[in-house]
């Protein structure tokens, strides 16, 4: 436990009424007793400054302005029932005490707004996260899906590393990518990459126009906001109803792995596409990658945050050899023991943000036969 979660549970702990004075008004009286007690070539009366500093890290500037307050008056009975001796020296204490308690107390009021500011802009990036990174249904059409996000800052909820599934006509699309950078101009880029995936998906766009689409809404903002290096990787992928097969667009994005009887294929790209945003998809570059995708068959796409993930011996995370053994359950088993796997492997550390998709194909079903050609989001 280092010192932030020792931190953290002293402030849990001064959460119940009152628990915020009890260490600080103990130490106070402690420290004057001693100072009363022992004799006075020992003073510990500049020791009570401690507790309204402990005041102000475990509550706010009310806690500390009593425990200031209890400080002071102490100092000052103590120089009264001291009348023979060191009266000036009680009082100049005090008077010290006093200061540097009203000091803590605006640092506790100051503290406690910023607090207040974080936790709003928590909540809002939250609320963005759960719209922006939405995650699709457990199952559309014949295959049942889930997904994963881990960022690597502990305070973030979304970054820039995306996913989306779209139902459409005879089938479902999927994208998963990372976006370059982080920050704020991550999270812009990639909600203007989703948000033009969700509206094109659903116009019958071949793989490779929908691609097009993407990088030209993406190449057109970087040169509104002159960010001309902002770029964005991605794996487009169609699933069809009537067809054990899949069709992929690779834009820089590392293959994803395709699982079924004990084998672990990597679908690697013969001709990828350069990355969205820069430009140069050209009308020319119209080829699309066919696998086939067999009923029981499990496809996992991830991020390059999955892959690059370290130990502590610098070493990356295997995941094609790790997910022969991992992928032995559903789609939400399989996803929840790689990221599990993954988080043993790197300490509970990421360097970078993490995203899975995971999808599984069920054997065929006569009974939804009929529900194929109804599209729905």
């Amino acid at each position: 436990m280092d010192y932030r979660e020792c931190l953290a549970w002293l402030r849990r702990a001064a959460r119940a009424p009152g628990a915020v004075l009890v260490l600080p008004v103990a130490l106070v009286v402690g420290l004057t007793i001693c100072d009363a007690v022992l004799p006075s070539s020992r003073h510990f009366g500049p020791l009570v400054i401690v507790a309204p500093a402990i005041a102000s890290v475990l509550g706010g500037p009310l806690a500390t302005a009593a425990v200031g307050l209890c400080a002071v008056v102490t100092q000052l009975a103590l120089g009264l029932a001291n009348a023979g001796s060191d009266v000036i020296g009680y009082s100049t204490r005090a008077a010290a005490i006093a200061l540097v308690s009203a000091a803590l107390v605006l640092y506790s009021r100051s503290r406690r707004r910023r607090e207040e500011q974080l936790e709003q802009a928590r909540t809002v990036a939250e609320a963005a996260g759960e719209v922006l990174l939405k995650p699709p249904p457990a199952r559309l059409g014949r295959l049942s899906l889930a997904t994963a996000y881990r960022s690597a800052q502990q305070e973030a909820q979304v970054g820039g590393d995306f996913y989306a599934a779209a139902r459409t006509v005879g089938g479902t699309r999927l994208i998963i990518g990372d976006v370059r950078g982080k920050g704020l101009d991550a999270l812009e880029d990639t909600s203007l990459v989703l948000g033009a995936f969700r509206a094109f998906a659903h116009h019958r766009l071949p793989l490779p126009e929908l691609a097009r689409e993407l990088d030209t809404v993406l190449s057109l903002h970087n040169l509104d906001t002159d960010m001309i290096e902002d770029f964005a990787t991605a794996v487009l992928v169609d699933l069809f109803d009537d067809a054990d097969e899949l069709a992929l667009v690779y834009c820089g994005h590392p293959p994803p792995y395709v699982l079924g009887r004990g084998t672990v294929r990597a679908l690697e790209a013969a001709r990828p596409y350069p990355p969205l945003g820069l430009g140069e998809l050209s009308p020319e570059s119209r080829a699309v990658e066919r696998h086939v995708f067999a009923p029981g068959e499990t496809l996992i796409l991830y991020t390059d945050g999955v892959i690059e993930a370290r130990n502590s011996s610098g070493d990356f995370y295997p995941l094609a050899d790790r997910l022969a053994e991992l992928a032995i359950g559903t789609a939400e088993q399989t996803t929840d023991a790689v990221v599990s796997d993954l988080l043993e492997h790197t300490g509970g550390r990421l360097q970078d943000d993490v995203a899975l998709l995971t999808v599984q194909r069920a054997p065929s079903d006569p009974a939804a036969a009929a529900q194929r050609d109804v599209p729905f989001s």
